[in-house]
């Protein structure tokens, strides 16, 4: 009986060395009593293993280690505990093998990945620097890639790097995954034509492996000392690279090779065609080259693919936003949220999309939805501050952000609540949030944005020597921006310094000759230098930029005014009056036009009409008390304004 058993046990042998290790197993079972070798007994071990029957073969070495109490024995029940995912029995095994025997490389290694699996990194590391010590060039190889992984997994690029580089010294030796650790290393070190090289070399051995019948195993095993389990490991991690090939598009693109990055992504598609991340990728592609349809086509197909994985629909409504077509992103996010209506990431999206399309009482809801489903999280708050200064309520703003700072105290939304009170005029309280945020983040005191907007409170402040250096360093820290310009432009205006507002704006417009506001800025400089006819000029450039602004249209009926070109002022003020009916500057101009031109009844109207839209809260008295005040009139024009102006507001005159 037992002599068939040890030919039960030789025949899975020959299976194994086959390659055909179901079949091994099966006939290693029935042979199992024959088996008395001590490296058979490990040998079984293993196979129980990697056949599905770990707890049995754990059991099975337990019983090895009462009879022999092998330090080999230990080790590699230690192996299989660790990739049963128990490193801390595997540990304590490792331990007893090292105590049986310290000179034994294989011990150290077993306890160095046991440890990095538990991210004890630096005793991993202690302990695979002492299995490199003890071994021989036919095994070192692999344990400096896992010295290398360790590094890696402990962010250390660099260091792993260089272990790689070991790992991949001599070719025959090396396996796929050591070229494209060394790969990803290096485009972390941003090393990246020396890690495309690298990934070339990785491609050109997986795909040799993968051309192979049995996937390369054969080449695997004769160049390293792993298990079958590692190899099969080892193709997983390949497979879920994609033959290394989106990390080849990914180094191109960085490399700006658009072309080259394309044709990497598309081979990786052609081999893996139901991989929807991948389209995603080649989207990116597409984007980054220009190429924004065929990015669409391609989110449309990963959207197809996966329908609830929100990355597709969140990149193809970007990309709808960056053409300004929010109605179509609005109508993908609503697909999304149909799907997925429970997810805070999903309800954040279609807030967003309802604010973004002025439907504020609807993005106000779903907010309150999402604060609901996730009310530990700052972002959603600011969402909804965001949704409240959109509505001009303001005060809900300032306690939207308040508690998004309770959760999360950061210098981007102190600075938003600064904003907030500034709009309210707490211009100090606004300050004192500013500063807060630089207590935050030192870096945010030199912040293009933080200057600008302690530029805007000390503005308002009535501080403008604080307004204009906050402004200047702005500028410094972005010259390109013509909007720095204009702040400090208006706040030399303020200041009487005009010739260098002047300079600020033509500084400007040198930037951006397209932007409106400086040519509107700078006509009224023009037109306080009494220069009316570089002023016109510019008041035309504005219109032409905003056609029909009644600002501006107002600034040219002063011009033509002041030119004693009456029709052509009277013209401007009633284009000024068909925007703003109530504008009563306009009438007031209107009414000193007609006076000269000896059209009294105009005239008189036009003053009536210039103290009915005088400030709201103005008493009927008040008005008639500003209509006696005006100069430029005879004083039986006025007499006729104010009994024009008694007689509508009636017996209200005498009650007030």
């Amino acid at each position: 009986m037992k002599l068939m058993k040890r030919i039960w046990f030789r025949i899975g042998n020959y299976y194994r060395k086959k390659q055909d290790f179901e079949q091994a197993l099966k006939y290693m079972r029935k042979g199992e009593g024959g088996i008395t070798s001590f490296n058979d007994k490990l040998l079984y071990a293993e196979l129980l293993h990697n056949g599905g029957y770990s707890d049995e073969a754990v059991d099975y070495l337990g019983r090895v280690i009462e009879t022999t109490g092998s330090h080999r024995a230990y080790e590699r029940r230690a192996h299989i505990l660790r990739e049963m995912d128990r490193e801390l029995e595997a540990i304590a095994d490792l331990d007893q093998a090292i105590a049986l025997n310290a000179d034994n490389y294989m011990n150290w290694y077993t306890r160095g990945i046991a440890y990095k699996d538990l991210n004890r990194y630096e005793e991993a590391i202690r302990d695979l620097k002492e299995s490199i010590k003890r071994e021989d060039p036919s095994t070192v190889i692999s344990t400096y890639y896992e010295l290398g992984m360790t590094y890696y997994e402990s962010r250390n690029p660099a260091e792993a790097a260089n272990c790689f580089r070991i790992s991949i010294k001599e070719p025959s030796r090396a396996i796929p995954m050591y070229y494209y650790m060394l790969s990803v290393c290096l485009d972390l070190m941003d090393e990246l034509e020396e890690a495309v090289s690298v990934l070339q070399e990785g491609i050109r051995l997986a795909d040799r492996y993968e051309a192979e019948a049995d996937q390369g195993y054969a080449l695997f095993a004769s160049s390293t000392n792993y298990s079958y389990g590692a190899f099969q490991s080892f193709q997983r991690q390949m497979r879920e690279a994609y033959s290394f090939r989106k990390h080849m598009a990914d180094l191109h693109l960085q490399l700006g090779a658009f072309d080259k990055a394309l044709t990497y992504i598309t081979e990786a598609i052609e081999r893996y065609p139901e991989a929807y991340e991948l389209y995603l990728k080649r989207a990116d592609v597409h984007k980054k080259s220009g190429s924004m349809q065929s990015a669409k086509a391609d989110l449309e197909r990963a959207i197809e693919a996966a329908p609830d994985d929100y990355r597709g629909y969140f990149e193809l409504a970007r990309l709808y936003r960056e053409d300004g077509l929010e109605d179509p992103a609005f109508e993908l996010i609503s697909k999304l949220y149909a799907r997925m209506p429970e997810s805070p990431l999903v309800c954040y999206w279609m807030a967003d999309s309802y604010y973004r399309l002025g439907r504020n009482e609807e993005a106000l809801k779903l907010n309150d939805k999402l604060l609901r489903l996730e009310p530990d999280d700052a972002p959603n708050f600011v969402q909804r501050a965001d949704i409240h200064m959109e509505m001009h309520d303001l005060p809900a703003a300032e306690k939207a952000l308040k508690s998004a700072i309770e959760i999360q105290d950061a210098s981007e939304i102190r600075n938003k609540l600064s904003y907030a009170l500034y709009l309210q005029g707490r211009n100090e309280e606004a300050l004192l949030e500013l500063q807060e945020a630089v207590k935050l983040d030192e870096d945010f005191s030199t912040h293009p944005t933080y200057l600008a907007a302690s530029g805007h409170i000390y503005k308002e402040m009535g501080l403008w020597d604080l307004a204009i250096d906050a402004y200047s360093k702005a500028i410094q820290a972005v010259p390109g921006n013509p909007r720095f310009y204009e702040f400090r432009a208006i706040c030399f205006v303020e200041t009487g310094q005009l010739e260098r507002g002047l300079a600020d704006c033509s500084q400007g417009l040198e930037l951006d000759p397209e932007y409106g506001n400086l040519y509107s800025l700078r006509s009224g400089i023009y037109y306080s230098m009494l220069d009316y006819s570089r002023a016109k000029e510019d008041t035309m450039k504005f219109l032409e930029l905003v056609p029909g602004h009644p600002g501006a249209y107002f600034r040219l009926g002063q011009i033509h005014y002041k030119d004693h070109d009456e029709d052509a002022a009277l013209y401007a003020f009633d284009r000024v009056l068909e925007a703003v009916p109530n504008h009563a500057d306009s009438y007031l101009y209107k009414a000193h036009i007609y006076y000269g031109q000896f059209e009294t009844e105009e005239a008189v109207n036009a003053i009536v009409n210039w103290s009915l839209h005088l400030d709201k809260e103005m008493s009927p008295g008040d008005k008639i008390q500003a209509i006696q005040g005006l100069e430029g009139f005879e004083e039986d024009v006025l007499e006729r304004a104010v009994e024009r102006l008694t007689g509508m507001y009636g017996h209200q005159l005498y009650l007030s």
